[in-house]
């Protein structure tokens, strides 16, 4: 068992492309995503979702960092159980809306459209799996997996780069803090057990322009995958899992290599 595993935040992001919610304990399910998290994106027009036949569909095809970096300005927080969202910039709310209420999720697709200055024909719309996420995820892979980001990786292509990054750029689930940059990459097709859950590591985590953009300011002020292939002669940072087995999992828990 290795101490040094040890979990230091969790995250799910209700909504894709806009910002996390910050979770003390979760409860892992055998073969799916953080539930509720991805539950909910912005498509763009051209795009037709079918919420009783959901498949995977590429990230660009639906609002999201990668293209629209303002999303990192908005504010948002999501109720789970009255299923209202509300969006705000700088503490100053611009719109709220209940995401089962038609009505509500075409003022909040118009107010995308006007924030982000999309031109006319390309009006969003929101979507969402029959189900939720425990048939569907719009999760930037098909696998129904979670991912994992070693906080002592981040830190070490910082010192590479001689400049601070924020680990929320990379959008993971659960982030943990050991002595060993890149260690995680060793994992691969290893079980791990996280708090009372089981995964199996499955692959490395590729990434994207939408690493870019700084989660605070909005700006694309570091070109990460160029720094990552500059310093590592690859592009990926991070894990992906599958949950094996269902469990709790808290933050301050331990990661055990099985």
């Amino acid at each position: 068992m290795n101490l040094d595993n040890i979990i230091k935040s969790i995250y799910r992001y209700p909504i894709k492309g806009f910002c996390g919610e910050l979770l003390s304990n979760v409860l892992l399910l055998a073969d799916n995503v953080i539930p509720g998290d991805r539950e909910y994106a912005f498509a763009r027009s051209e795009i037709n979702f079918d919420p009783n036949n959901p498949h995977y569909i590429k990230k660009t095809k639906f609002l999201a960092l990668v293209k629209y970096e303002k999303l990192a300005l908005l504010e948002a927080k999501f109720n789970n159980y009255s299923k209202r969202l509300l969006l705000s910039e700088g503490g100053i709310k611009l719109i709220e809306g209940n995401l089962t209420n038609q009505e509500d999720c075409q003022k909040i697709s118009n107010f995308l459209k006007r924030y982000l200055n999309l031109p006319s024909s390309a009006q969003p719309n929101m979507v969402r799996a029959r189900g939720g996420t425990k048939v569907h995820s719009f999760s930037d892979v098909p696998d129904k997996a979670i991912s994992l980001i070693n906080l002592s990786t981040v830190d070490e292509l910082s010192s590479e780069i001689s400049t601070k990054i924020d680990h929320r750029r990379f959008r993971g689930n659960i982030y943990f803090e050991n002595k060993f940059p890149w260690e995680e990459f060793n994992w691969i097709d290893h079980k791990l057990r996280i708090g009372e859950a089981v995964v199996k590591i499955i692959k490395r985590t590729k990434r994207c322009g939408a690493t870019n953009v700084n989660p605070l300011s909005a700006v694309r002020d570091i070109n990460i995958p160029l720094e990552l292939k500059k310093h590592y002669k690859h592009t990926d940072l991070g894990i992906y899992a599958i949950v094996e087995e269902s469990g709790a999992v808290n933050v301050g828990d331990t990661i055990e290599i099985l």
